[in-house]
């Protein structure tokens, strides 16, 4: 057929209209559409139907090529851990309100995860150097709300990162007691506020220290520790215009005696950049500007 034929414009006519469909849904559905370097581990295939549970809004995209993300199922819990930094990058629960609730005794010592390989299991002994063995799923929540097998497991190595004891045993520790006591627990009848998601992880400099264990692994010390807050208002409970949003960074150098403070609140953008993770990836490109580029005018 010449090109001049009379069908040839009407053709391009909806190749463009076409195109044009597609920009638009990229734009609005773009999310789909990005590499994530994550993959679930084979010793919790069994599990995966947990991971829309521990999360809200779709689990966590890896968007760094060069630290790829093997994903960890638990009973209580979800770990995005990085074998290039020897612990987690992201890690997810989730807690709500409760009429009755269990309370056991703490573990009583930290565990190699043996699903890892051999070459990222960093050995169970303390950090030193005033760093504890950071949980990223605190004990306390898993305890309390899912039983005595997933506080176990909230004491596997993979669980673990290093943390300064200001920290972690300061203001950290009193985000983690808020989320599990005070969060659920607000709110009315009318708008109960009762379940919270929580996504932790770490934030690492361009050249971070290490730490070497005695079996000659190295760990990374991250610079701060962010912590992503998602409490829904009202049923549907899964939509992503019903809920509050609060989103904490924390540097590692903190005072014994820190308050949490609007001083720590950023953006979950803000996050993103630091991490190079996508934390909502099932929210539409309009959503998750109005949700991710805003930052908290006050606490909860």
């Amino acid at each position: 057929m010449s090109p001049n034929a009379p069908g040839i414009p009407l053709f391009w006519k909806l190749c463009c209209r076409l195109l044009t469909l597609f920009v638009l849904a990229v734009s609005v559905y773009g999310q789909d559409g990005q590499t994530d370097h994550s993959s679930v581990h084979p010793d919790s295939k069994a599990l995966e139907y947990l991971l829309p549970l521990f999360t809200i809004h779709g689990v966590p995209k890896n968007e760094d090529p060069d630290n790829p993300v093997t994903i960890l199922v638990n009973h209580g819990s979800l770990i995005g851990f990085s074998k290039k930094y020897n612990q987690p990058l992201w890690a997810a629960y989730q807690v709500s309100k409760v009429k009755r609730d269990v309370d056991y005794e703490r573990f009583p010592f930290f565990v190699d995860d043996l699903r890892l390989p051999a070459e990222n299991r960093i050995g169970t002994e303390t950090f030193g150097n005033g760093y504890d063995l950071g949980h990223l799923v605190p004990n306390a929540a898993t305890n309390r709300q899912y039983a005595k097998l997933s506080q176990m497991e909230s004491f596997l190595m993979s669980n673990i990162s290093p943390q300064k004891a200001s920290l972690n045993r300061g203001v950290w520790q009193k985000l983690e007691f808020d989320i599990l006591n005070r969060y659920p627990n607000a709110g009315t009848t009318q708008s109960p506020k009762h379940h919270v998601w929580v996504i932790v992880g770490p934030v690492f400099g361009d050249n971070p220290a290490f730490i070497t264990r005695n079996n000659g692994s190295r760990v990374p010390i991250p610079d701060s520790f962010f912590c992503i807050l998602v409490r829904p208002k009202r049923y549907p409970y899964d939509s992503p215009g019903n809920a509050d949003y609060l989103t904490f960074l924390f540097a590692q150098e903190q005072t014994a005696n820190q308050q949490i403070a609007l001083k720590f609140v950023k953006s979950i953008n803000h996050i993103e950049t630091l991490t190079k993770l996508n934390f909502f990836p099932e929210l539409t490109a309009q959503m998750e500007d109005k949700i991710e580029n805003g930052v908290a005018a006050q606490l909860w």
